[in-house]
């Protein structure tokens, strides 16, 4: 789908490819370029085609840091050495250029999405969709330990001469864990109900430290993953993971556990449905695990601080959604703190 007004013209994105080399079916001259806008989410994305030659993509960092897009990059790098899974090629990474945002140049897959966006209820919770998605969740843990070093945001993806791997930035999985969580619930929106209970967050986060695992087997960590992320043939929901086309959007990618994953995704995809199970049962079907898993209110906790820290970015404060939205979360988050069984 085409968007207006992006914050990256085209000619920036011409600027951007006079710096980088792409493959031999990618190369046509500037003047025969065709340089669409689509929606890229928070980010300003372009695919770039020629005559007689196939599209490409190119991703500008619009919102994200750059930080953010070395971390998608490595986990594109990683899952293609490692998993089967059909993540786009990268062709150049300009993590500091001089005259325009980072930019990432990738291959554009083939495929149509299985969700528009989190707005997008039905596509996004199918049970079919979810399904297909936990087993993609599934795979990202099949990775060999000896890929990565550390946990956290991925640093970057590098071959010191014993095999290529994920660098990561903390020696402990818990340290990293809390860290993020004080990280999201550093400061509250302007909402009575989450002004009164986050700031007892990170502390609670500290206090259970010893219930994270310290050395988890490592996964990669995706904290803003749905069946958006995903592509298939004609856009509906593939009998098997085979029938995937495209694995994609993997900014902020994290070294971390399976389990936080499947519960940050769990969260994400049922937070707007009053009946949570469908999604649940379809997204741990193919997943090592059920949804009790150690520690999965501290893993709900961390996931809910992404829509306490975006509150006010996501709704208009002042409305009736955005005091009903943060009521909500107040609520979770006063139950999980102050060890109160679920209604």
């Amino acid at each position: 789908m085409t968007t207006e007004a992006p914050a990256v013209s085209r000619s920036v994105v011409r600027q951007a490819l006079a710096r980088v080399e792409v493959p031999e079916q990618h190369r046509f001259s500037a003047a025969d370029a065709t340089i669409t806008h689509v929606d890229g989410g928070v980010n300003d994305v372009f695919f770039v085609g020629g005559p007689d030659h196939d599209e490409f993509v190119v991703k500008f960092a619009a919102y994200s840091t750059r930080a953010h897009f070395r971390a998608g990059v490595a986990a594109y790098r990683l899952l293609a050495e490692y998993t089967d899974l059909p993540v786009p090629t990268v062709y150049a990474f300009e993590e500091n250029p001089a005259e325009t945002p980072p930019f990432v140049v990738m291959e554009r897959l083939p495929g149509e999405e299985l969700a528009a966006d989190f707005r997008d209820v039905a596509s996004v919770t199918a049970p079919d969709a979810v399904r297909i998605l936990g087993a993609v969740v599934g795979e990202f843990a099949t990775i060999p330990e000896s890929a990565t070093d550390g946990y956290g945001p991925i640093q970057s993806f590098d071959d010191d001469g014993s095999g290529p791997r994920a660098v990561a930035n903390f020696d402990d999985c818990a340290t990293m864990l809390v860290e993020y969580g004080e990280t999201l619930y550093d400061g509250s929106p302007d909402h009575d109900a989450l002004e009164e209970i986050v700031p007892a967050v990170p502390e609670f986060l500290r206090a259970n430290r010893d219930r994270f695992p310290t050395e988890p087997t490592p996964s990669v960590v995706i904290t803003d993953l749905s069946p958006q992320n995903l592509l298939s043939r004609d856009g509906t929901p593939p009998d098997g993971i085979d029938g995937v086309t495209g694995v994609f959007d993997l900014e902020r990618a994290k070294i971390g556990p399976l389990e936080f994953t499947a519960i940050n995704t769990e969260y994400l995809l049922s937070r707007y449905v009053s009946d949570p199970d469908p999604v649940r049962e379809a997204l741990y079907d193919p997943l090592p695990f059920d949804s009790d898993v150690p520690a999965r209110d501290l893993y709900r906790l961390i996931a809910m601080g992404r829509s306490v820290n975006a509150l006010a970015r996501w709704y208009d404060p002042g409305t009736l959604e955005y005091r009903h939205r943060g009521q909500e979360l107040a609520t979770e988050i006063r139950r999980i703190v102050e060890n109160r069984p679920p209604r």
